[in-house]
């Protein structure tokens, strides 16, 4: 006898995830925006305590992201030769 379990779960960044577990372990879905329904995500793991970590991982990456600043000078060399820019 097979018995699946499913648990759903949204992460931080708004993704909508289904998690199926049997004794084989736990498969991780996530939601079809463009599509009704859930597909496989690709993740495949041995306990819904691994999914779930998985899935704290990324709602970690959320709340952390990594910051940067755009640069607003570009060097007159920046090319390696001076006065030279992109496309001339």
């Amino acid at each position: 006898m097979n018995e699946t379990k499913t648990y759903n779960r949204t992460t931080l960044n708004g993704a909508k995830w289904q998690i199926e577990v049997n004794k084989y372990g736990a498969a991780l879905y996530l939601h079809n925006y463009g599509k009704d329904g859930y597909h496989f995500s690709g993740n495949y793991f041995r306990s819904l305590a691994e999914a779930n970590e998985y899935l704290d991982g990324i709602d970690e990456r959320t709340k952390n992201p990594i910051r940067w600043t755009p640069c607003s000078f570009i060097p007159s060399d920046y090319y390696g030769v001076p006065g030279r820019y992109y496309g001339d």
